[in-house]
């Protein structure tokens, strides 16, 4: 009899055992290990070669268990029946089912009218019937998925005859996305990846409107070509313009070859026209410590970015790089050139070598008289020191091309020395050399340019230590000299062309506080000036104060220019922000004399959650304005809200400037992700 009980509990065992194998393919319990196993009644029927444990059964084997009324084992055909109140839980998931069926041979079966909760991302899901129909593959026949707690749920997606492929990918029927039972969305088929790894297949589609470019509908195909390659195809409709095509090609060969590759059409059809832009870049490593890469920038009009905005914003691929090497912008229509280089260097034990093709297109206007580098070739040597004297020299040798205006070959060799001595007190003296030889075509003519630049520094540093700071003090000096060189006949290139005579001091004074460890507080002022001996009608330069604060409460930054000559000031740029637990507040001030700008502004924000008749809501809000006081308008007004749910969060955010609105509604589904329900401009 007690033979007879451990054959029952072995069967048993393998039973859990196989029940882990049919939810996660990758189960990986040994066979040797114990299992406690109980019920009211444990018996084997041998005329029937059937196991059967009745009340209460419960086998739990390390951190796994298994509950149900009533098991049945069938030794000769290998069917399995767990029936009545059927749970299984394990680290990842609870399992709640009427039924489980499965055959220990063929490792396939059903669970009936399952309730599954994956316990990571509190994943509830729900199905009258789910089989296993393959090594890692299952049928399920109707199923919802949510990740609310509550009885209603407050969302759930719906769908009817869904295969799975576990870590791979999900595809159904009839899918509804429900808010509190009411129907929002519905798609006759869907598919969705299941794995982290990129997977081929339909992006998620936009829709929104613009004043100028009517309603707009975008959809997305992405095709994972390999694992270092992949493709997205985009179809794109306006409404007041017509349809785009786009494309996105990416590639990651080795970790020193890699690039991309976006092309974007548009046939506008007001006015009739076809609009082209490309984005692309290469980055390879060769041997002999020889490196290179390529960045294409440029469009067919310069009005693109005007005409429909930054077609590559939030797409995959160039525009999820918000500070890529390659200074792609996602705001566009704010620049004024778009820049392609092709740049090849090698490194040198004491610099590097470089081959430079550089264009500029103009988004003003026509490009015609921009100088284009075709090609600059350059040679650059590091700072070399031998004790106090150091050495560095460039030499840069450019070829300049444009359609209209001079053109001709520009070569440049700026070397310069340095004598450093002193700690206590440092004075640095550097003389600089520099000769440029021009070769000018249309007309042909030479020219040569020699002069030399000094400058002198004499810097300190003075600090005392207190028992919870330190205070230091940097006084500074330094004269600068360059004198006066013909520069006349010389075409402007850019600013190396032209080089202003000068004679002056530079002299500034900073004051530093570090170390209030319990107050959190960094300070640093500084003021600088610089006088000129040259006979000019501002002698001495505007003064700069700046001043930077920074504590657990408040943060200050400060910056002004006074005009001494004018008695007024030039500039003025200040901010200041309190902030504690609960929220902050700021105001701000940016004037600026030169380009008639004076811009107030103010921000505030309260973090989530906000106490309200002694009740905690989950809000938060956040806005900030910018008001020109010259025009007497608003230039920017930004005002944002979000509300947080245990399984779902709305965001809200208003968008105004002086031509044109945003009203932005998103919707964030707990371990779905967040989803951008329309946008309005």
């Amino acid at each position: 009899m007690k033979t007879c009980r451990i054959e029952i509990k072995k069967a048993f065992f393998y039973f859990l055992l196989l029940t882990s194998y049919f939810l996660f393919p990758t189960f990986s319990l040994s066979a040797q290990e114990e299992a406690d196993i109980t019920a009211d009644h444990l018996e084997y029927i041998s005329e029937t070669h059937t196991y059967i444990a009745k009340g209460s059964v419960k086998i739990v084997l390390n951190d796994t268990t298994l509950l149900a009324d009533k098991i049945r084992l069938n030794n000769r055909t290998s069917d399995v029946t767990a029936s009545g109140n059927v749970v299984y839980e394990d680290p990842e998931v609870i399992i709640k089912a009427d039924r489980i069926e499965l055959n220990i041979k063929s490792k396939f079966g059903t669970l009936f009218n399952s309730n599954i909760l994956y316990k990571e991302n509190n994943i509830h899901a729900q199905t009258t019937s789910l089989k296993k129909t393959g090594e890692s593959t299952f049928f399920l026949e109707d199923a919802t998925i949510t990740s609310c707690n509550a009885e209603p749920p407050s969302w759930h997606i719906s769908g009817k005859d869904i295969t799975t492929t576990k870590q791979k990918s999900m595809q159904g029927k009839h899918a509804v996305f429900r808010v509190k039972n009411i129907p929002i969305l519905y798609t006759p088929y869907f598919w969705a990846p299941l794995s982290k790894e990129r997977e081929t297949g339909f992006l998620f589609p936009q829709y929104g409107y613009s004043s100028t470019r009517g309603h707009y509908f975008k959809e997305g195909f992405f095709w994972a070509i390999r694992d270092d390659q992949d493709l997205s195809i985009y179809l794109d409709y306006y409404s007041e313009k017509g349809i785009a095509e786009g494309l996105d090609y990416r590639y990651l060969i080795s970790p020193e070859v890699n690039g991309e590759l976006w092309m974007y059409h548009l046939r506008d059809t007001d006015p009739s026209r076809d609009l082209f832009e490309v984005k692309a870049y290469h980055n390879q490593e060769f041997q002999n410590d020889i490196s290179g890469y390529l960045k294409v920038h440029t469009v067919n009009h310069p009005d693109y970015y005007e005409t429909i905005d930054s077609t590559s914003a939030g797409r995959v691929g160039l525009s999820s790089w918000r500070n890529d090497p390659f200074g792609f912008a996602s705001e566009e229509r704010l620049q004024k050139y778009l820049e392609s280089n092709l740049h090849i260097s090698r490194s040198l034990p004491v610099g590097r070598t470089y081959l430079l093709a550089q264009g500029r297109q103009s988004l003003e206007g026509s490009s015609e008289g921009i100088p284009q580098s075709l090609p600059e070739i350059g040679l650059i040597i590091n700072t070399l020191s031998l004790k106090n004297i150091s050495f560095n020299m460039a030499f840069k040798g450019t070829n300049f091309w444009r359609e209209e205006g001079q053109q001709g070959q520009r070569y440049d060799i700026n070397p310069n020395f340095y004598l450093s001595y002193g700690r206590l007190v440092n004075i640095t003296q550097r003389i600089g050399l520099r000769n440029t030889l021009y070769l000018l075509e249309d007309p042909h003519m030479y020219k040569n340019r020699f002069m030399y630049d000094t400058n002198t520094s004499l810097t300190t540093k003075f600090f005392k230590k207190f028992d919870s700071f330190i205070h230091i003090v940097e006084p500074s000096l330094e004269y600068e000299y360059t004198p006066y060189v013909d520069q006349s006949g010389i075409p402007f290139f850019d600013s190396t062309d032209s080089i202003p005579q000068t004679r002056k001091i530079n002299y500034s004074l900073t004051n530093r506080i570090s170390g209030l460890a319990k107050a959190g507080i960094e300070a640093r002022f500084r003021l600088s000036q610089s006088y000129s001996f040259l006979k000019t009608e501002s002698e001495f330069s505007p003064a700069l104060a700046e001043i930077a604060l920074s504590s657990k409460h408040m943060d200050l930054n400060a910056n002004a220019s006074y005009d001494v000559n004018k008695d007024h000031f030039a500039d003025a740029i200040a901010s200041v922000r309190f902030k504690n637990d609960i929220g902050y507040i700021g105001t701000g001030r940016n004037f600026r004399r030169s380009s008639s700008l004076d811009q107030f502004t103010v921000e505030a924000g309260v973090y989530k959650p906000i106490n309200l008749f002694r009740k905690q809501l989950p809000i938060d809000f956040h806005g900030n304005l910018g008001y020109d006081l010259d025009s007497k308008k608003i230039q920017e007004l930004r005002l944002g809200s979000s509300y947080e749910h245990q399984c779902w969060a709305l965001t809200i955010v208003f968008v105004k400037y002086p031509d044109e609105y945003q009203i932005l509604f998103a919707i964030g589904l707990a371990g779905i992700g967040n989803m951008e329900l329309i946008s309005l401009r």
